[in-house]
């Protein structure tokens, strides 16, 4: 049995190509057309001809995310009766179907009666689309409209996304009571009703001692782990055998989200941390976070869901693993005697800027610019002075002027906060604790604080401008989106 990731789900598309076959030789308001083109017999050739370019269509515009099922040929009569038979072709596939993909000249009516009587979504392509979609909508029915194929492949790929959120199963590791992040969902019977997302709880103590009853096979693997982890670092900063006691943690939720089939992960952090356990145990779940999110589980500290479900949409939105973090912006104009977060080191490039926002957690990965690429150098360091406690660094200062989208739920789990910013300067990445951090230039630092101030600290974020690809996954999900 393996984790099934919401970033490996496929949308299951069944194409239809939907034609109008005139039974008689006329014109008039519904048909101009002369000669040869008035034939029963053009109609039939001129239907099987647009049927192949329909599918060479498909064979060359449509994302490998999106699962092609054979398509379907359907005929209508000018009697404007779509019958039966034409319909029951489609039901064999109708069980694994996700969306109908429906091309065709004239196809308001047998889209409107496959819709209606199948009751799966619909996505109509080209001309006079919106008169059906705007007649299924107001009847509750899911149906959506595309200006052409390479318009139906963008959305195609958010209803994707769709389905890899409707799809998720969270494993949230409980500890008294969740205080870490005060703004986190609390109505977790929304989010499951809303976006169809599942939680499953278990108590920490049952994770812990998990981790100090590996098997041969399991602790074998946390060695390798480490190993790699060490040979491919560019600087190294602990024993590794404290890398192996966080190796071991990643190991035991790998574990833990197979066995109760789950897909995503969090746990709190002080509510365990002051139970002195970790710090007779010698490790922290920073290097968990990291490792879990490079191979698209979404992942997050402080048993925060609203940051988890923003990581979740970006990884299926941008194939990248986000780092997440802390964060807060500083004075409309920068001065080096000003505060900063603590632990997160003032840096030269920041002084005299206006609209300077901060982020810092120990959890960035090394696939932020992209899960299938290759990895980004990374440093290993520890979270605590003792040397215990592994956690992956990156120096961002590797990428100063790159464009970076932010995002976080609400509380409620009603609205997504998305945030566009350039990138400033990096810091903390050889310090101790939870540092690892990024300066970054937004629009209007004032607007974004008082927005924060309704959603919450902890943002995920990726490089590159992603918030129209998100406002439009929010129209989708039936999420208002705003911006900052």
């Amino acid at each position: 049995m393996s984790i099934k990731k919401g970033i490996d789900i496929k949308l299951n598309v069944k194409p239809v190509y939907l034609h109008l076959i005139h039974q008689e030789a006329y014109e008039g308001p519904c048909r101009t057309a002369y000669g040869e083109q008035l034939t029963k017999e053009f109609d039939i050739k001129i239907g099987e001809e647009r049927f192949n370019n329909f599918k060479e269509t498909l064979e060359t515009t449509y994302s490998r995310e999106i699962n092609m099922l054979e398509p379907s040929y359907l005929t209508w009569t000018d009697e404007f009766i779509f019958h039966e038979k034409e319909l029951n072709k489609l039901m064999k596939d109708v069980v694994e179907t996700d969306i109908f993909l429906l091309d065709g000249v004239l196809l308001q009516f047998p889209v409107s009666k496959i819709s209606t009587k199948i009751k799966k979504s619909v996505g109509i392509v080209g001309c006079c689309c919106a008169d059906t979609t705007a007649a299924l909508k107001s009847k509750g029915l899911e149906a959506y409209g595309f200006i052409d194929h390479d318009d139906a492949n963008r959305y195609l790929e958010l209803l994707r996304s769709k389905k890899a959120i409707n799809n998720t199963n969270v494993l949230v590791v409980l500890k008294d009571t969740m205080i870490s992040a005060l703004s986190t969902i609390a109505n977790l019977e929304d989010l499951k009703n809303d976006l169809g997302v599942h939680f499953t709880f278990i108590n920490a103590e049952q994770v812990l001692d998990e981790v100090q009853n590996l098997n041969k096979e399991e602790l074998n693997e946390a060695k390798k782990i480490t190993n790699e982890l060490v040979l491919n670092a560019e600087k190294n900063y602990m024993d590794s055998k404290y890398i192996f006691n966080s190796a071991k943690f990643y190991v035991t939720v790998k574990k833990m989200l197979e066995k109760y089939e789950c897909n995503a992960f969090t746990i709190p952090c002080f509510e365990i941390c002051r139970t002195k356990r970790l710090d007779k145990e010698k490790y922290t779940f920073c290097l968990a976070h990291s490792l879990l999110k490079e191979e698209g589980i979404p992942s997050s500290c402080e048993g925060d869901i609203n940051v988890l479900m923003a990581i979740n949409v970006l990884i299926n939105l941008t194939k990248k693993a986000p780092h997440m973090g802390n964060t807060h912006p500083l004075a409309h104009e920068f001065k080096m005697d000003q505060s900063t977060p603590s632990g997160l080191e003032i840096v030269k490039e920041i002084k005299g800027k206006k609209n300077i926002v901060s982020t810092w957690h120990a959890v960035p990965t090394r696939k932020m610019k992209g899960i299938d690429k290759e990895m980004m150098p990374y440093r290993i360091q520890s979270f605590t002075h003792s040397g215990w406690g592994a956690t992956l660094r990156y120096d961002f200062n590797r990428d100063k002027g790159e464009t970076i989208t932010l995002l976080r739920f609400h509380p409620t789990g009603k609205k997504m906060l998305a945030v566009k910013g350039e990138i400033v300067a990096g810091a903390g990445v050889d310090t101790i604790g939870c540092a690892t951090g990024v300066y970054y230039q937004v629009n209007d630092v004032k607007d974004f604080f008082k927005k924060e101030l309704e959603f919450g600290h902890h943002f995920a974020w990726v490089y590159g401008d992603y918030i129209e690809k998100i406002k439009d996954f929010g129209d989708i999900l039936g999420i208002e989106v705003i911006t900052a």
